[in-house]
């Protein structure tokens, strides 16, 4: 993913979330992963709304098909990129939280409220190194999921002395000194859409020429999706390989 600094001092603690509690009842949940993804999505949100929001843990614990024995970042991460999220007021933890009870199977009319979430923001994650370096670069332009033996958490200010992160279990607020075993770090994009008339102005600025008929199927879309669209086209492939020669053959730059 592009890297962009989005936060310059690298210090996310004025936008922490409310610390909620993966064990409730004494159940544990065994949901850290998505906690810890929620805590740093939660901290993104506010930090480019000033609207604090706070997602549902059961609703993506579920969606990501969180077991007995966790869950994977990657399997969390890919649910809520395709699976959106919804408020904890839309799928709250049941009152008498057992394990069967908290992960009971959600309503359609739920599900398609997380997918609306989607038409507004577009989220990303890639994997990246765990080392003091990378995460004193990578911390500038999100919260990092990290994870130490056994357990996800959220990496929320590091320097060159300590690590501050988030945690599921009080108190919420740690730090520690040792590093971490993977990080995983989380884009938030707010979607653009596009109407016809730029659609048409897209067109004529990427490929020379008015839309066709069919393309105006674009209007409306997010301006990423149609732009990748244009990306996997024959005419974009046969544009970059003409640019591609001009520039290797000839070192004409276009």
């Amino acid at each position: 993913m592009p890297y962009i600094e989005e936060n310059p001092l690298g210090d996310w603690t004025p936008y922490l979330p409310l610390g909620e509690w993966q064990r409730i009842d004494n159940v544990d949940l065994m949901a850290c992963v998505t906690f810890s993804a929620l805590n740093v999505l939660e901290t993104l949100y506010y930090f480019k709304t000033g609207v604090r929001r706070n997602f549902s843990d059961r609703f993506t614990a579920k969606m990501s098909n969180t077991t007995p024995q966790g869950n994977y970042l990657y399997l969390v991460a890919d649910s809520i990129r395709k699976d959106g999220l919804v408020d904890e007021t839309d799928w709250p933890a049941p009152d008498d939280t057992t394990w069967d009870s908290y992960y009971l199977d959600i309503p359609q009319v739920v599900k398609d409220v997380a997918k609306d979430f989607l038409k507004d923001w577009m989220i990303q994650y890639e994997f990246i190194d765990v080392t003091r370096e990378s995460l004193l670069k990578h911390i500038k332009q999100s919260p990092i999921q990290v994870v130490i033996p056994g357990h996800a958490i959220m990496n929320f200010f590091t320097n060159d002395d300590i690590y501050k992160y988030f945690d599921s279990y009080e108190p919420f607020i740690k730090e520690r000194t040792d590093g971490f075993i993977t990080a995983l770090k989380y884009v938030m994009t707010k979607n653009m859409t596009i109407n016809e008339q730029e659609l048409a102005l897209l067109y004529k600025t990427v490929f020379g020429r008015d839309p066709d008929v069919d393309a105006f199927g674009y209007a409306g879309q997010n301006l990423a999706f149609v732009l990748g669209e244009f990306q996997k086209s024959p005419e974009w492939k046969a544009k970059a390989q003409v640019l591609q020669v001009l520039d290797s053959e000839f070192n004409v730059k276009v």
